[in-house]
Parts: structure tokens; sequence; C-alpha cells
């Protein structure tokens, strides 16, 4: 049985863009052993893929912040011994980045993952034993699934695109579920990503009235404030902060996922789930949403998809102009439809 250590190790969103390559491999190859390397904070995601045997875990971003400590060595001594022990016959590099070549170099087995001239960051390709050419044009779902299907030589033409994805309900879950429910995903890490708190609330409190249960989930103190601001009086429920595999499974249930573009919004799509995605700043022409039941609303305005991290055009009132394009009454109508 061949064993393989795909090297993917973040963020959210790439993680889920992997999955169809899993599912590919799985379908292609058939008996092989698939482990996977992830940032310690991920780790219960791979395990979403049934065909994932072992998830081993790196904490590169902790690392950087004190890469000279007496724990950091020892976490990094560590993984390398953990990582030589399983003697990969094959490591896919998947990530691209010198953070993970850093850490295929250090392993024995066949290294493969881009050439310099198919990732942003040439250099990784350096560590790479055999080195694939694959276009940056393409999207990120369709780069994974060339680099493994390259790497392990079989075609894709006869594999249909499929995240294999499963969520069980995690034991610790004791909200509801049995009722249609909505689950708006306001959170991100980029300003300029961010809906209008005016437009959520406008939503929430529209399809509160129409029977549909609204859930906020959050992922820090600053996306805690603006749940509150969202639910207002309007009866949508701010949830306590929840693990990744809870928010997958409330994701799966949902009536409808409404999100701007982030992780969780590609899991919500990945999931099947009816999803629509809000893009200002980015462009959902690379990054779009994925899915049988998924909508990407790109807006029209002249500077979108800008790809900046904060908006220079930002009104007084913190309202985006491109979101402008996008109202709260285009994501009723498609929730309503759905």
């Amino acid at each position: 049985m061949k064993k393989i250590l795909l090297v993917k190790t973040t963020s959210l969103g790439d993680l889920i863009h992997a999955m169809p390559a899993v599912t590919d491999l799985h379908h292609a190859m058939g008996d092989v052993e698939l482990h996977w390397l992830v940032e310690e904070s991920f780790r219960d995601i791979p395990y979403w893929h049934p065909a994932v045997t072992k998830v081993h875990t790196c904490a590169v971003r902790a690392w950087r912040k004190k890469p000279f400590a007496k724990e950091t060595r020892a976490a990094i001594a560590a993984l390398k011994v953990d990582l030589k022990t399983e003697d990969f016959d094959l490591v896919i590099d998947a990530q691209g980045l010198v953070k993970s070549a850093w850490i295929v170099r250090w392993l024995d087995g066949e290294k493969h993952g881009y050439d310099k001239h198919s990732i942003r960051e040439p250099l990784a390709s350096r560590a790479y034993d055999i080195r694939h050419s694959i276009s940056r044009e393409r999207t990120a779902i369709d780069r994974n699934r060339q680099l493994l299907a390259a790497v392990n030589g079989y075609l894709l033409s006869n594999l249909p695109l499929s995240f294999g994805l499963s969520i069980e309900r995690p034991s610790n879950l004791d909200m509801p579920v049995d009722t249609p429910y909505l689950v708006f995903l306001h959170g991100t890490n980029w300003s300029s990503k961010i809906w209008p708190v005016a437009y959520w609330q406008a939503l929430a409190e529209d399809m509160q009235q129409r029977g549909f249960q609204v859930y906020l989930p959050w992922g820090d103190d600053a996306e805690r404030q603006r749940a509150y601001e969202i639910a207002g009086d309007s009866g949508a429920v701010v949830l306590d902060r929840l693990p990744l595999t809870s928010i997958a499974y409330l994701l799966q249930n949902a009536h409808t996922v409404v999100g701007s573009d982030t992780g969780l919004s590609h899991i919500a799509g990945a999931l099947g789930t009816h999803t629509l995605g809000l893009y200002g700043s980015t462009n959902s022409k690379l990054t779009g949403l994925v899915g049988d039941n998924v909508k990407s609303l790109q807006s029209d305005f002249d500077c979108s998809p800008c790809m900046k991290r904060e908006c220079p055009l930002v009104r007084s009132d913190g309202v985006i102009p491109c979101y402008e394009r996008i109202g709260p009454e285009r994501v009723r109508d498609y929730i309503v439809r759905s």
C-alpha cells in the first residue's frame, strides 16, 4: 500500500479546496494510506474526508513568533521525528510556500510540488525532487486536482468533482437543528469583505418574520460584538463559540447559508448546502463558491474586485461602496427561492 503525505497546512478555505483532490485520489488509486499535515488549529478538518487515514499537526504560525524559543525547537524536533518515522513513499506539497517547503525538505520519500512558475514563492520549488507545471490562472480546486493527478499518474476526465465530505453530529452540540434555520457568516479577516451591518440587520429581521431562525456564529471579540449588533431585537441567535466541526455540522444542515468570501462559506458550499457568497473586493471567478447549490454574487462596482484588504473608499458610516450593489433585497430573493 502506497503511503502519501499531503502538505496543506492553511487556511480554512484552502483546506476545503483540497478535498476534491483527495476524493480523486481515493477513487483513482483505491487502497492508499493518506496522511495530511495541517496547522494545529485546523487538525479536525482533514478527518471530515473519510479517505484521510491520519493527521499530523504543525504550528508554523506560532513558531515564527518565537523562532529561537526552547519550546519551538522542541516542537520542531518532535515533528521531524513524527514525520520521518512514517517513511512516506510520496510527499506532496500542495501549499507551495516557503513555510511548507521548509518542512518537506526534511523528509524522505519522493517530494513533489509546483515548479517555480506555478507558485508565488518560487524559492519553495527547490525543495522538491519533481516539479509540476500547473497554471496559476486555474482555480485553487483545479490546481490541487491537477497536482495530485500529475503526481500519481491518473486522468481527471472520468472523475467528477466531489468534495466527499460528511460531518456527523458532535456529541457536545446540544442546540436543536430540526427546524428551518439560516446561518449568517458575517466574519472575515479582510475589512474590505465585510457586508454592511445594516444590511445584515435588515436581512435578519426579514427572515425571522418569515419563520426562519437565524444563527450568528463568531470567531473573535470583534465578530462577537458585530453578531450582537446584527441580532438586535430581531430574534436572531448569537451562538456560543463553537469548535469548527460543530459549526460545519450546523452549516451542513442549514436551509441556507449567507456569507462573505471566507472559509466557512466555502465549507457550506462543499457540504451541499444552499449557499450565497457575497463578493466585493475579491474575485468570484478565482475563489467563487463551488458546490451543487451555490451562488456567488459579484459586485459590479467599477473597482470590484480590487483584491485589497482594506477599502480606500469606505464611507463614514462604514459602508463599502461595492456592497451597495448587493443589497439585502437580492439576498432575500435568493433565500426565498432556495
